[in-house]
């Protein structure tokens, strides 16, 4: 959900079906290279058991946005972005700027965050509206 505010923009985020596919075909594709080109069922086991970790954690955390940094909202005006967490934990940075823009992605650095937005995590056609946004005030 995006809204506008009088000096800013408020974009809520939630989680994007693109990028849950895109990493659920990267762990698959993993695997059946481990399968396949290795040769020791021993080193295939552990390193499909090290990937099946690698994917438990990264999945709530990246892509399912359900661990308590995982971060939910965002407000930008012209003077600061206010990040929202899942904790409910609210931080503000100065600065921030588009690290990388198209038609299906945005990333937004602001100190030490990074703030990554698909087109499918918000609503439609507000990706355009948050590059629109980003252009005219960074």
């Amino acid at each position: 959900m995006m809204t506008n505010e009088s000096d800013g923009l408020v974009v809520k985020i939630r989680t994007s079906k693109n990028y849950l596919a895109i990493s659920v075909g990267v762990y698959l594709l993993s695997l059946f290279s481990v399968w396949h080109y290795f040769y020791n069922i021993w080193l295939s086991l552990g390193v499909s058991f090290v990937l099946s970790i690698w994917l438990a954690n990264f999945l709530p955390k990246n892509v399912l946005l359900t661990q308590p940094d995982s971060i939910t909202k965002i407000a930008l005006n012209k003077k600061q972005i206010t990040i929202e967490k899942n904790n409910q934990s609210t931080e503000q940075y100065p600065w921030f700027y588009p690290a990388y823009q198209s038609r299906f992605l945005v990333i937004i650095e602001a100190e030490k965050e990074s703030v990554v937005v698909f087109k499918d995590a918000i609503d439609s056609q507000s990706l355009s509206q948050l590059n629109r946004y980003l252009n005219a005030n960074t």
